[in-house]
């Protein structure tokens, strides 16, 4: 870990905007729920907490442990989720409308 006060504050401030957003991810899932998007948006909220987590962790323990290596490699494994989750509602929203 780096002491620096630029890094220190940097690592600082990527956390609390990322918790925010983290937060109004949950909020705009509230309101959409019950919309095609609300699982998709559901997944981008747990994402978004993981990664907040796998960066704290960075800094609290050394980089190169099979935890992290680990920990890494599920979340890459979400945002594939993720994304695949975006591609099939847009398509499952594209044949609806093309139907109706």
């Amino acid at each position: 870990m780096v002491d620096t006060p630029v890094h220190i504050l940097s690592a600082l401030f990527a956390v609390i905007t990322a918790t925010g957003a983290g937060f109004l991810s949950i909020l705009y899932w509230h309101t959409l729920r019950e919309s095609p998007f609300g699982t998709v948006i559901a997944l981008l909220t747990l994402t978004m907490s993981a990664m907040i987590l796998y960066h704290i962790m960075l800094f609290l323990v050394e980089p190169n442990t099979l935890f992290l290596d680990t920990l890494q490699s599920a979340l890459y494994t979400v945002v594939a989720i993720f994304l695949w989750l975006v591609v099939a509602t847009h398509q499952r929203i594209k044949n609806s409308a093309a139907e109706g």
